[in-house]
């Protein structure tokens, strides 16, 4: 008979997630609301793009734990309401590296594909994103929602430093960057989906 580890367990696995969410709660409660947002949209997303099941899940939970990895950027940077400096800016990009790491932890069977997607989260279509510079299909299509709809939540959410952004004004700045940041396809099919859901929008 094969001993298995009782971490290896569903129970125990759920309980390694469920550590996460308080852990993110705890270092920064903005982030936290924010993340589960990013999963309702992500998911819905997906969905709306006919995407199997099990890849609508790795998806939203990929989304609820885009930002994980800004449990190890130091408060002075990560609570910093202004405007960060280039020195600042390199510490805050180091938080889907620190993401993939710590999702991997989990132990679960899906946390490669879903570390994949955290880490991808700031790519950009153009290649200009980080930390690994990857263009336009050679992105993850989970990390290209990721990245649509977690720009979409920080915009149209109230900040520290400002308030939530006119949903219009929002979606000509997300027109602009289609093909740069967005992937233009994801970008019409989100359109398209806030027009039949309205209350996600």
């Amino acid at each position: 008979m094969t001993d298995h580890s009782p971490h290896d367990t569903p129970a125990a696995l759920a309980c390694s997630i469920d550590a996460l969410s308080v852990s993110l709660q705890l270092r920064d409660a903005y982030t936290r609301h924010h993340c589960d947002r990013v999963g309702l949209l992500a998911r819905s997303l997906a969905r709306h793009c006919s995407l199997a099941p099990a890849q609508c899940d790795q998806i939203e939970l990929a989304a609820c734990f885009h930002d994980i990895g800004k449990i190890g950027i130091p408060d002075d940077v990560l609570l910093n309401p202004g405007r960060h400096d280039h020195a600042e800016q390199a510490i805050m990009r180091q938080h889907p590296e620190h993401g993939e790491r710590i999702f991997l932890a989990t132990g679960r069977a899906d946390a490669a594909d879903v570390a994949r997607l955290i880490r991808a989260h700031h790519e950009a279509f153009d290649g200009s994103g980080y930390p690994d510079g990857l263009r336009g299909e050679s992105i993850p299509l989970g990390a290209r929602i990721l990245t649509l709809v977690d720009a979409w939540d920080a915009m149209t959410s109230d900040r520290p430093y400002r308030g939530a952004m006119e949903r219009g004004r929002v979606m000509r700045i997300l027109d602009d960057a289609s093909g740069g940041m967005i992937d233009a396809y994801l970008l019409s099919a989100f359109q398209d989906l806030l027009r039949r859901e309205l209350a996600l929008a």
